[in-house]
């Protein structure tokens, strides 16, 4: 039989020095769930090889090879950004929105996984959904997790500081959640982060930390709507300065704390 209080114990120990106790009976109740319908000995060959990347600080789902997000599944490796609570709090603004009319089109720039696309589609089915990403890698994941929720999203490769407005239909919300942290701030974030999410999905030059922002911003101007919506995810140090750089074009945007009372998002609307 399986002696799972000393592989937890195992655990416990190995980790002590990365997570806080809390972390990580939190991190082995679901490697527990996740491997409890195997055979023992494969059991104890899963805990042994998790324990092993999560010594790394390799994340716990990169490590399974899945999350949840907005109560849906989502294959996740080394080429997507694992998705964030604070994003879940973006697609729950959005639904809010999007809640009032029907047959949106949306279209996602930068989507990673596809968990802000992929969720929009699930709970909003007569809308026609659009994503975009410049990672081969990423748009793979995204199609199968697309395919796996149930959903149709119409996947695209593009690069989100170049986009033509003749390449595209006109929207009536367009949403991001672009790379906005500087390298600069890289020595500050977690080794779980920096070691294995791709930083081409977390950060930008120093020198030029709202380019995202300015391009599509730039693209919105062309393909919204009149009186369209244009959600972003942004740096909470530098809300201020992207609500003004929006603002600037000819939106009228604010900016929307998270549930931690961090500056996280925008919502813009092009006046028509």
């Amino acid at each position: 039989m399986l002696k799972k209080q000393a592989i937890k114990a195992n655990y416990v120990e190995a980790l002590k020095s990365i997570y806080e106790k809390d972390e990580i009976n939190a991190l082995f109740k679901w490697i527990s769930e996740d491997v409890i319908h195997l055979p023992e000995l494969q059991q104890k060959e899963l805990f042994d090889d998790y324990l092993t990347k999560l010594a790394l600080k390799q994340p716990l789902q990169q490590v399974l090879g899945y999350t949840y997000f907005y109560n849906l599944k989502f294959k996740v490796n080394k080429h997507v950004l694992i998705p964030r609570p604070e994003t879940e709090e973006l697609v729950y603004m959005m639904l809010q929105e999007c809640g009032k009319t029907s047959n949106q089109e949306i279209l996602d720039i930068g989507t990673g996984s596809g968990c802000i696309a992929i969720s929009l589609k699930k709970n909003l089915p007569t809308a026609q959904v659009h994503a975009i990403d410049v990672s081969e890698e990423a748009l793979k994941i995204a199609y199968t997790n697309a395919k796996e929720n149930g959903v149709e999203v119409h996947f695209k490769k593009d690069n989100a500081l170049a986009l033509k407005a003749d390449d595209y239909p006109k929207f009536h919300i367009i949403v991001s959640n672009p790379p906005y942290i500087a390298l600069s701030e890289k020595q500050n974030m977690h080794d779980n982060v920096v070691n294995f999410e791709p930083h081409l999905a977390l950060f930008v030059e120093d020198d030029a930390p709202l380019i995202f922002y300015d391009k599509i911003a730039d693209f919105a101007l062309k393909n919204l709507y009149p009186n369209g919506l244009l959600f972003f995810e942004i740096n909470q140090n530098l809300a201020v300065e992207t609500q003004e750089l929006i603002q600037k074009k000819g939106f009228k945007a604010q900016i929307i704390k998270d549930l931690n009372n961090n500056n996280r998002f925008i919502k813009a609307q092009l006046l028509g």
